[in-house]
């Protein structure tokens, strides 16, 4: 054999020695590295299908924050239309209660005139003090309305209930007053009449003290006879005094007057007069006002 050939020979059986374990080495790393790109391709399709998911949980929590803030802006809107409409009718009936005050201070003035006018007559002179106590009664009406109206800035909707119903009061009592003036008006005449002019030493008969605080109690208990007394939850721990004068009503209805006899620590019994069937009688559960500096 030639020289050159042998050396081929040896060459070719060198290289297939090296050869052998480089081919098996790439089989094994080929291998490898398609198990790893395998394993790679699995978890970008789960990161992939993660991202999906996140992305449309992030898309609806987007969605829902955008209901909410759709719902909240429609709530503000109607809220501001709520409050623009009751700011409207308070302004009217803070009008409305103005108008009242200065129409009771004008019919004060008049029943002053006219009790300076009255003579000692017991049946004129009780007129003139039940007109007198009504006209008181409608002024704490009217008092109780302003504090009503005060605090329920706080409560629009109860506000405008409550200040309904307080100027209703005040116009059927207004109505009332203006036929009981007409009334004592005609009985001044035909007194003037038969018996002459009325000298101008009359005065009103008021009985009983002012008191000297703003305070409100609960009629508990009521006793019915030749007279009529009625027991509230309040006594001298609160402030309330012997003589004082108090007025009872139901929901700004004027019901009776009171006039205190008897003070306990935390009960109190008065006289009540001028209570009236037509307007409603006293019951437990009706309030009893007393208004400072009133009588």
């Amino acid at each position: 054999m030639h020289i050159l050939t042998k050396i081929f020979v040896t060459l070719v059986s060198l290289l297939a020695i090296f050869m052998v374990p480089l081919v098996v080495v790439s089989t094994l790393n080929q291998e490898h590295w398609r198990a790893d790109a395998l394993e790679l391709q699995t978890q970008l399709r789960a990161a992939r299908n993660d991202l999906q998911q996140a992305r449309s949980q992030v898309q609806g929590q987007i969605a829902s924050l955008n209901e909410q803030v759709t719902t909240l802006s429609q709530r503000d809107q109607s809220r501001v239309s709520q409050i623009e409409t009751l700011a409207g009718a308070n302004t009217r009936l803070e009008a409305e209660l103005l108008e009242a005050r200065s129409n009771l201070t004008s019919r004060e003035a008049n029943t002053r005139a006219m009790a300076t006018s009255l003579t000692t007559s017991n049946e004129l002179s009780e007129l003139l003090v039940a007109n007198l106590d009504r006209q008181r009664a409608q002024t704490l009406t009217a008092e109780k309305a302003r504090v009503d109206l005060d605090e329920q800035l706080a409560q629009a909707e109860a506000q405008l209930q409550v200040a309904s119903d307080v100027t209703r009061v005040l116009q059927e009592e207004n109505a009332e007053l203006k036929s009981e003036q007409q009334r004592l008006q005609e009985q001044l005449e035909t007194y003037a009449v038969r018996f002459g002019a009325l000298d101008n030493n009359a005065a009103a008969l008021v009985e009983g003290i002012a008191p000297d605080r703003n305070l409100s109690a609960n009629v508990i208990d009521i006793a019915r006879g030749d007279t009529t007394l009625v027991e509230i939850d309040a006594g001298s721990r609160d402030g309330v005094k012997e003589g004082w004068i108090m007025t009872v009503a139901d929901e700004g209805t004027f019901l009776g007057r009171l006039r205190m006899l008897k003070v306990d620590l935390n009960r109190a019994t008065g006289l009540l007069t001028l209570e009236d069937p037509g307007r409603g009688l006293v019951e437990a559960g009706h309030r009893a006002y007393a208004m400072k500096d009133e009588n």
